[in-house]
């Protein structure tokens, strides 16, 4: 396993899939996921926070697995997901949305379904979803750029991807979204 590969999954164990996580709680998880990987060299006990902070970056930059930064935090993205809950014994995450967290859910699935890009979407009219409606869909507007534009893509990927209703439309938006920065 790789540095990158490992701290990918001690990002999904920390919640990544749902919810930016520090470099500093990534490191942690990773020591159990990697025993001695991640460790110095002369006390073997210290975890190296800047050898996780660079095996986030490579699976950002090299495997497309992670977006985000030190500063922002780490989300994972589909594919990151995809390849952590894959890997020998991890298990998908529970999603259990109740109180606050099920309300917003819940109001934001709404407020996809109410766009008019999925309005579009569904009455078979993709072609006619100009990008500023693809851009809408995400909350996005022409001062989003960056990494920044990619977490607010990947966190829509992330919660509302395989939801039976919104699942195509967030996928073929998400993926029209990215080419367009």
């Amino acid at each position: 396993m790789t540095r990158a590969e490992a701290a990918t999954i001690a990002l999904y164990r920390c919640g990544g899939d749902h919810d930016a996580a520090h470099t500093e709680d990534v490191a942690v998880e990773a020591a159990t996921v990697a025993p001695g990987m991640f460790a110095w060299e002369k006390h073997a006990d210290f975890i190296d926070k800047e050898l996780v902070r660079v095996a986030l970056s490579d699976a950002r930059l090299k495997k497309r697995y992670v977006v985000g930064s030190h500063d922002k935090g780490w989300l994972l993205t589909p594919s990151g997901i995809k390849f952590a809950s894959s890997a020998p014994g991890e298990t998908p995450p529970q999603t259990v949305r109740g109180g606050k967290a099920g309300q917003q859910h819940t109001r934001e699935r709404n407020r996809l379904i109410g766009s008019e890009a999925f309005q579009k979407f569904v009455s078979q009219a993709a072609s006619e979803i100009t990008d500023d409606e693809a851009d809408a869909f995400f909350r996005l507007n022409i001062y989003v750029r960056g990494q920044a534009r990619l977490r607010k893509i990947t966190r829509i990927e992330n919660e509302f991807g395989t939801d039976s209703e919104l699942g195509e439309a967030v996928t073929q938006l998400a993926q029209r979204a990215k080419e367009r920065e």
